[in-house]
């Protein structure tokens, strides 16, 4: 590609970097050409028209200079900062671990429209209302894991098939193990049913009825353990902003 060509798409920054005096390097998650690094000259110049638009969570629709080695912003129009996550300390931690984990899970260039509207989905709930950021985070991880390939088999025994007696679910399985099979995986989980109805909700329920639901603490917990053993599975990555969120929790208790 010798000339330039331009990119026009929605999308959302995941990640800024600052790069000499003025400028910036940005990972866009974009609907149309999916993970993106993008320049975004003289960006932190107080007066710059990018400004608003090349912040982390920011969503645009952006026009991009697609070079040979390199994308440049010709501009943008905000269409969502997300501001009111700014201003929350734990709302701003959970986000930040959302885009640390979608970032760490998507390929350069990889096209996953509805991993994009999930995302801005799960931002504008934790934005705009006061449901417990832990379960929205385990919605999100739950679909992201679906989205990417690693939907877990929630609706038969991983094993044998069977539907009876379901009590445990095993992360290196791929689900959930009847009582027959539950020396299949040592290391699997004890579930209870309110906790086995509630991932098949999740993983099954339409966008707009995804966040429509409270759980009561204990199948939270439950959920929790289940959901991280999950992602460190198959993930095999920390991240920094699960330690940092475990630290801002603790301050606030």
């Amino acid at each position: 590609m010798n000339k330039m060509e331009h990119i026009k798409s929605k999308g959302i920054v995941l990640k800024e970097i600052n790069v000499g005096e003025a400028d910036k390097i940005l990972k866009i998650f974009t609907k149309l050409k999916g993970k993106i690094s993008v320049s975004a000259k003289g960006a932190r110049k107080s007066k710059s028209r990018l400004t608003a638009g090349t912040q982390m969570f920011s969503y645009c629709d952006f026009l991009i200079h697609q070079g040979k080695n390199y994308n440049i912003i010709q501009q943008l129009e905000v269409i969502h900062t997300f501001h009111g996550i700014r201003e929350d300390i734990i709302k701003l931690t959970y986000a930040s671990y959302f885009f640390e984990l979608l970032d760490s899970v998507l390929e350069e260039e990889q096209v996953n429209e509805d991993l994009l509207l999930l995302t801005l989905k799960t931002l504008s709930v934790l934005e705009k209302t006061n449901r417990n950021p832990k379960l929205i985070a385990k919605i999100y991880e739950l679909r992201l894991m679906a989205s990417i390939g690693y939907m877990p088999e929630m609706f038969q025994c991983v094993n044998c098939g069977g539907q009876e007696d379901i009590h445990r679910f095993s992360s290196r399985l791929g689900g959930i193990l009847c009582n027959d099979c539950s020396n299949k995986d040592h290391y699997s989980h004890k579930m209870s049913r309110g906790t086995w109805y509630t991932i098949q909700y999740i993983l099954s329920s339409d966008l707009s009825e995804l966040f429509k639901f409270d759980l009561d603490e204990k199948i939270l917990e439950e959920l929790d353990k289940i959901t991280q053993s999950y992602l460190a599975y198959h993930i095999e990555k920390s991240f920094k902003t699960l330690d940092f969120l475990r630290e801002v929790q603790n301050n606030y208790e």
